[in-house]
């Protein structure tokens, strides 16, 4: 059975409350619900398979440890995406005083987003990730700031609105951060020669 996005949203609320009335299969619910979009969106902005899962795993113990101060002004998975994107931040923070520099695994980037399509040919395959692969390069080259923006619009298809009370600003600035960040991408991939 397929659930409309209201009926979505209802159910996490739902979720919660039986979380906070101490059903803790409720969770796992709300952690099946969102574990593969929520490690894709930490991919996204890490660019690294392992710290992509550490930073997911931390997101759904954050949660679970602070489901009871959850107000319920934003839907769940804005607010695990928030969780995740400070997570994120600070991972990289950290990596950064630590001179770590984490390559991309192109296994890791096609099996995050899906890349051999069925029926590819073995080029087409190693075209395909060869792609993603220099796309999200691109991506961590980003400034913070219009990467998360930009990968909550482009991967997760969030709305402005749902993107702005993620990240707790008005959403001219998500508009705005969106549109910089596409056009620093575009440039980018012109001087490599991609588009």
């Amino acid at each position: 059975m397929v659930l409309l996005k209201e009926e979505k949203e209802h159910a996490d609320f739902v979720l919660v409350e039986e979380c906070r009335n101490g059903d803790s299969s409720a969770f796992d619910e709300i952690v099946r619900r969102y574990k593969d979009r929520i490690y894709n969106v930490a991919y996204r902005l890490l660019g690294n398979h392992e710290d992509a899962q550490d930073v997911a795993q931390e997101v759904f113990v954050k949660a679970y440890k602070g489901i009871r101060g959850f107000r319920g002004t934003a839907k769940v998975y804005t607010w695990l995406y928030s969780i995740a994107g400070n997570l994120a931040k600070n991972r990289l923070r950290d990596s950064h005083r630590k001179g770590r520099d984490k390559g991309v695994s192109i296994e890791a980037l096609a099996g995050a987003q899906g890349m051999r399509g069925a029926g590819w040919s073995p080029s087409e395959t190693a075209l395909g990730n060869e792609l993603n692969e220099l796309l999200q390069r691109c991506i961590e080259e980003l400034p913070e700031h219009y990467r998360v923006v930009f990968v909550l619009r482009t991967f997760e298809n969030l709305s402005y609105d749902e993107i702005a009370d993620a990240l707790g600003c008005p959403r001219g600035t998500v508009k705005s951060r969106l549109n910089q960040a596409r056009t620093l991408l575009q440039a980018r991939l012109k001087a490599l020669s991609v588009l």
